[in-house]
């Protein structure tokens, strides 16, 4: 149903890159529940954010009910 592939996400920091997430590789069955547990920042909500298509990943894929969602747009996250 939701699976995460290799998702990467960067932001730039002045003359430096901030890594806030490293390749993370996940995936979720129908009706399964998680929990997300970690220290502050580490990509907990920048990993829901883009779950949920509130931010955009910088590499890797999100996979929604078997349909890849990099080249989704806006219109696309609304439905």
């Amino acid at each position: 149903m939701l699976e995460l592939r290799n998702v990467k996400k960067e932001y730039p920091a002045g003359d430096t890159v901030v890594h806030a997430l490293k390749g993370i590789d996940l995936q979720f069955r129908k009706s399964e529940f998680v929990s997300i547990l970690g220290p502050s920042g580490c990509g907990k909500t920048t990993m829901l954010n883009i779950i949920g298509g509130l931010d955009q990943y910088t590499s890797g894929d999100l996979i929604i009910n078997g349909v890849s969602t990099k080249h989704f747009k806006d219109r696309d996250w609304d439905s």
